[in-house]
């Protein structure tokens, strides 16, 4: 018969176990953002190397009887704490940055692994599979402990802490710790839990599992140490975005989850594409007499706009610490007055916008970060829809797409047929000094630059000149057409 205070442990482990898993499954869907992409074909094979494991855990928990085992009791103690011991020793290499970097980028490669949803999977087998499967065997493993007589109430008290600590680990550890701690001493607090677990069950505290156990967090106490981000140039590394600053030469690059998403240098110099944005929508209305009002859904370093004093700005993003990372390691200086950062999702903010009838002058979309990081909701005909509503008679929308120049992959193709199916005149402009039109290759990928200016005659039936019906007559220029040379 146990005590109150052997119960009272015993919840805690079960529901310290709990957090651990569902806090390791949201982790990994976080820190393999950057090498896989944020789809939801990669979240569904990280749910399932979770989900099946955890239930061939509790199976194979549920028929574990104590044995010997080369002459030594296998107990029920000794079974949960060498499962602890064995899923923190998995766990370390696999939620640590440092080896996912060379995992993802150097090893599988290497191995001639590099379709995206391969590298999950083989991640997803060895770092989440086998430790979520010893984990799991937790609760059946602890049932052990109480009375059979019970079993009903004990049973629902079981999954009711499980479920509990589960809760925990998908809210707490997201909407609390990673944003305020950041990802890796979110990473590290598990292993922590894991250790506490283990001094917890254990007898006598100084034996050996607990020093194992005590190095293992340790070694992952200092892969997911500042200092390390530090030296991997991570300035930040949230729910959202793992931030990078590179200085090269006298220029200074934020990457986001992986991306080269903005450049500023000590001239002012940005990327071509925001260069090119700013060419022909802001250059021309910098020094109106009314202030325009702009909308940038993606903030990155707030580059796009950064020297404009006269107009109004709107940056939104999900990422609350790219402000101040902008500022202080990519522009050099704070924003100007005339520029507001809103941390919002893009779709609501457009929502919202559309209730409240506020239209934009111009809207620039850069919130997309690679080939592979794509937000699929903002790429749909309603969220288009969203945009162009948003937009007064003659307003200008710009978006830089990273596609292939020549269409010669289906999602440049696809992306392409669904901004016309909203915005039908629009203008496509492949930003990328190298481009040839003679080359097929489907993974080139560069900055395409989609351009519309709202007009009341877009909803106009469209003509299509025939051979049996072409009224060319009626819509050519009846003067001389001004050139520009």
């Amino acid at each position: 018969m146990i005590n109150s205070r052997q119960v009272f442990m015993l919840f805690a482990v079960i529901l310290i176990e709990g957090y651990v898993v569902l806090s390791t499954e949201l982790l990994a869907i976080r820190q393999t953002i950057t090498y896989t992409g944020s789809g939801t074909d990669t979240v569904a094979i990280i749910i399932a190397a979770v989900l099946m494991p955890l239930a061939f855990g509790y199976q194979h928990g549920g028929r574990f009887r104590p044995h010997r085992k080369r002459g030594k009791l296998v107990s029920v103690r000794k079974k949960l704490i060498l499962n602890l011991v064995l899923a923190a020793l998995v766990l370390v290499p696999g939620m640590s940055w440092i080896f996912m970097e060379y995992f993802f980028k150097t090893l599988l490669p290497d191995m001639g692994i590099t379709h995206r949803l391969f590298q999950i999977s083989v991640y997803s087998a060895i770092f989440l599979a086998i430790p979520v499967y010893l984990l799991g065997q937790t609760i059946p493993l602890v049932s052990n402990y109480f009375s059979k007589n019970r079993l009903s109430s004990i049973t629902g008290r079981i999954l009711f802490f499980s479920t509990v600590g589960s809760f925990m680990g998908a809210v707490f550890s997201t909407i609390v710790l990673m944003p305020h701690i950041g990802v890796h001493h979110t990473v590290t607090l598990n292993f922590i839990l894991l250790s506490s677990l283990v001094v917890m069950l254990i007898k006598r505290k100084t034996s050996e599992p607990v020093w194992v156990m005590l190095g293992l967090t340790i070694i992952a106490l200092f892969l997911n140490s500042n200092s390390v981000m530090s030296d991997m140039g991570i300035v930040h590394n949230n729910q959202y975005n793992t931030a990078q600053v590179l200085n090269l030469g006298n220029e200074r690059h934020l990457l986001l989850n992986g991306n080269w998403s903005s450049m500023y240098n000590t001239y002012g110099r940005k990327h071509a594409y925001i260069e090119f944005a700013e060419k022909v929508a802001i250059d021309p209305i910098r020094e109106s007499a009314t202030p325009k009002e702009i909308l940038i859904i993606g903030a990155g370093a707030f580059t796009l706009g950064y020297e404009d004093t006269t107009n109004h700005y709107t940056y939104i993003d999900l990422d609350h610490d790219l402000l101040e990372t902008a500022e202080k390691f990519i522009l050099k200086g704070k924003i100007k007055e005339n520029k507001t950062f809103l941390v919002e999702e893009a779709r609501a903010f457009l929502a919202r916008s559309i209730r409240e009838k506020k239209t934009y002058d111009f809207i620039y979309l850069d919130a997309y970060l690679g080939g592979m990081s794509i937000p699929e909701h903002l790429v749909t005909r309603e969220f288009f829809q969203q945009i162009k509503d948003c937009l007064p008679e003659g307003g200008v929308f710009i978006s830089n797409f990273i596609a292939s120049p020549n269409f010669s992959n289906s999602l440049s193709r696809n992306l392409d047929s669904t901004v016309r199916s909203v915005m039908p005149y629009v203008n496509r402009a492949v930003i990328y000094d190298q481009y040839y039109v003679y080359d097929n290759d489907p993974d080139m990928m560069v900055n395409v630059a989609y351009i519309y200016r709202k007009n009341r005659d877009d909803e106009k039936k469209r003509t299509v000149y025939t051979d049996d019906k072409n009224t060319l007559f009626f819509d050519k220029p009846q003067q001389i057409p001004r050139s520009e040379f």
